[in-house]
Formats: C-alpha cells, sequence, structure tokens
C-alpha cells in the first residue's frame, strides 16, 4: 500500500526548454564558425556541437527540476531531507506577496528553506521541538505549485502522527 499524501515535481518551466535550445544553437555556431573552423567547417562538427551544447543544457535543466516534494506516513520530504511527522506541527499556505515578505528581512536565518526561483507560492510548515531532540529550526519553508494541498495532507499526517504517539504513551501508562 502507498502511504504518500501528496507528490509534487518541482521540475523547472516549459518555457525554459526553449531558452535552452536558444543558448544551444549560437554556442554550436560558434564552435563551428569560429576562427579555426570558418574556412572548412564540417557536418560532422555541426551536428556533433549542437548535440554536445544540447545535451549540456538538457542535463542543466534536468538537475535544475530533479526536486520533489512528498509527504508521507513518514512526514515531509524536501530536497533530499525529512522532517519526521511526529514534529509537523501547523502549517499554512503562502500565496506570492506572502511568501515574499516571509523570505525577505524577516526570514529567521536557522530556518530550512526548500525553495526554486520558478515557484512562487509555497508553505510554511512550524516544527514541534521534541523534548529528546537537539534544538533544530523553528520552520520549513518548502515551495509548492500547490499549497493547499500540501497543507492538507501535511495536516492529515500530523494528526495522524499525534493520534499515534496518543496511543503509545496510553500504553506506557498502563
Amino acid at each position: 500500500m502507498d502511504s504518500r499524501r501528496f507528490v509534487e515535481r518541482r521540475t523547472v518551466p516549459w518555457w525554459w526548454w526553449l531558452v535552452g535550445l536558444a543558448v544551444a544553437l549560437p554556442t554550436t555556431e560558434a564552435v563551428v564558425q569560429g576562427p579555426d573552423m570558418s574556412q572548412h567547417p564540417s557536418a560532422l562538427l555541426t551536428w556533433g556541437s549542437l548535440a554536445a551544447a544540447t545535451a549540456l543544457v538538457a542535463g542543466c535543466l534536468r538537475a535544475l527540476g530533479r526536486s520533489d516534494v512528498a509527504v508521507d506516513d513518514n512526514g515531509l520530504h524536501a530536497g533530499g531531507v525529512v522532517l519526521p511527522a511526529s514534529t509537523i506541527g501547523r502549517a499554512r499556505a503562502l500565496d506570492e506577496s506572502a511568501a515574499h515578505r516571509l523570505l525577505g528581512p524577516g526570514l529567521r536565518a536557522d530556518a530550512h528553506l526548500s525553495l526554486r526561483p520558478w515557484i512562487k507560492t509555497a508553505v510554511q510548515v512550524e516544527v514541534n521541538e521534541r523534548d529528546d531532540a537537539a534544538p533544530s529550526c523553528p520552520y520549513w519553508v518548502v515551495a509548492t505549485r500547490r499549497p493547499s494541498e500540501l497543507v492538507a495532507a501535511l495536516d492529515e499526517v500530523a494528526r495522524h502522527a499525534a493520534g499515534q504517539d496518543l496511543e503509545t504513551e496510553q500504553k506506557a501508562s498502563s
């Protein structure tokens, strides 16, 4: 059974691929028409440099978009880091202006950020400290295109984790 309640792949916008192509084509022309090759450009060099430039740009764009956000029974997964379900506090959706204000001068230096510059909306998640845990960050800010869905999934996981913690305490005291 799949316990994931929310999954989002934070890929780059489609128009960035057009910009990448606009970078790859002049790069190819510069290689082919460079000072040493202007006399005898070859088709192999032309197609080879176009393929290499396109592959380089595509690799960079894919690497930028390899960040996922997921919520499952274990907690919030963002950018390869996990916020355990038992420490998920209040979550609130941030529209573009609220995210901009939060990430401005009022940002705490010890906050955990998982942002992508092409995603303008986000979710702020307060971190509930556990008694046995070392002090960590006060909150996370996670960029997402679907903030209300992420907040709903986080609330569900937090309620589920709180119910399990209550059951564990009741069993321990009896």
